[in-house]
Formats: structure tokens, sequence, C-alpha cells
């Protein structure tokens, strides 16, 4: 597991790097066509803006490239550092006086959201199951159980001894981390554990779909509001943080990259 972190901390960088550039070559692709579309109606772009526009794409691809493959372990690895920060949370809260005691609860359950998500996701970060593989929904039912047998954990906190419930949360989460450095995706916790679970479904990319369709709407609609630029840009960009926040809860922040695509163009 320590060797896992490690590799996830490595490659935070490269990962950041290749967002970055990723974001940057969707947004100059399409603020090219923009461009194209509005300046050069009816008649050929100069050569200059053409030349300009694919040595950028190509520079931005190859960056891609280059830094997605290097900051790979860390996506692979996001489900071993939320397993830690909860581990870390349960700790925190379970040695915490009577006053910080609510807030170190309300942070376990933070943390627990969080990697709620990671487990949704863990078999399409493993790097071991293609896309159109059988075993996807045999994995992704397990996940559904596992989520769901980690909410049953958290709602002890209000019906039992709190520490012991902290313990057992504690406990789950850290098999969780083993079987995953381990590779054991489709066992994350024993199935005597998980008999009578109903699998809890993902909708993230429902939720994913959602916001990309609402802020695609709310662009076009200030389009034809006859703003300037300055404050169509400052709208579009308060309208899409309030709809990944409406959506996504205090993981918005995570998904900053789907509003990217739809800022307003130089």
């Amino acid at each position: 597991m320590k060797v896992a972190l490690r590799h996830a901390s490595a490659a935070d960088l490269p990962w950041f790097f290749f967002m970055l550039a990723a974001v940057m070559l969707a947004y100059v692709v399409v603020v090219y066509f923009v461009i194209v579309l509005g300046l050069y109606r009816g008649r050929e772009p100069h050569w200059h803006w053409l030349a300009a526009w694919a040595i950028l794409v190509t520079l931005l691809m190859k960056l891609c490239v280059k830094t997605r493959g290097a900051g790979l372990p860390f996506v692979r690895n996001q489900l071993t550092s939320a397993c830690r920060a909860t581990i870390r949370a349960c700790a925190e809260a379970h040695g915490a006086s009577h006053a910080q005691r609510p807030a170190k609860l309300f942070a376990v359950g933070a943390a627990l959201r969080r990697l709620e998500g990671n487990v949704m996701r863990a078999h399409r970060r493993s790097g071991t199951v293609a896309f159109l593989s059988p075993r996807r929904r045999e994995l992704k039912a397990h996940a559904g159980q596992v989520v769901a047998k980690l909410r049953e954990a958290e709602a002890a906190l209000d019906h039992s001894p709190q520490a012991e419930a902290l313990s057992e949360i504690a406990g789950l989460v850290a098999t969780i981390a083993e079987q995953y450095v381990d590779g054991c995706i489709g066992a994350l916790l024993p199935k005597p554990l998980l008999e009578g679970k109903k699998p809890v479904r993902d909708r993230e990319l429902l939720r994913v779909a959602a916001a990309v369709a609402l802020i695609a709407g709310g662009v076009v609609g200030l389009a034809f509001l006859g703003l300037p630029d300055v404050a169509m840009a400052a709208v579009g960009t308060a309208w899409s943080v309030l709809i990944l926040m409406a959506l996504f809860g205090s993981n918005w922040a995570s998904h900053l990259p789907v509003f990217e695509l739809f800022k307003p163009g130089p």
C-alpha cells in the first residue's frame, strides 16, 4: 500500500500537466472553429492561422501522450489514496474531544463519499479490464455491494457506540485498500460481508451528461443576451460552477474540465 501511495504521489504532477494539456487542446480546437465560422465565413482562413493552429495542436497532442503515461499511476491509485484519507478521518474522529466530534464525524462522511466514487470507478481505473469486457458487469455489481456495505457501517454511527462504528469503517477501508493493491478488484471485501446487499448504482456518468447539457444550454442562452465579453465570461463561469456544485457537491472541483470546454473564446 505504501508503494502504491508513493507511485501515486510521484505521478501527481505529470497527471496535472496531462489534464492541463488536454483541456487546452480541446479549447484550442473549439476556439479555432468558432473563429473560422465567425470571421472567415464564406472565405478561406489565412494560412498563418491554419499553420499556427496545426503546430499548437501537434505540440499539445505530444504533451498529452507523454504526460498521460507518466501520470496513470496517479489515477490508478486514487482508491488507495481515498482509503488512506478515510482511515485518517476515522482516527481523528475517534480521538476527538466532545466539542470537535461533530466536525470530525462530518469529515468522515465526506471522506466516505469520495471513497465511494473511487470504489465505483476502480474497475475502470485499474487498467486490467478492457472497455467492452463482460467482466465489467460483475465488477460493477461487486463495487455497488461494497458501497452498500460502507453505507451500512456509516449508518451505525447514529445508533451504535461511535468508537466501534469508526473501528469497523476503518477496518473495512483497510481491507479494500489491501485487496485493491493486490489486484483483487472483484473481491474488495469478503463475500460473506456482502451477502444480501443490494448494489448501489453508479450515476456519475448521468450527472456528467446532465452537467454538459445544462452548461451548454446556459452558454447558448447567454449568447442571445448580447452581453459584453467580460460579462459573458464571468456569468458563464459562475453558471458552470453552480451547475457542478449542484450535481457533484463538495467534489465539484474534480469536474472542472467539463465547463472549461464551454468557456467563451478570446
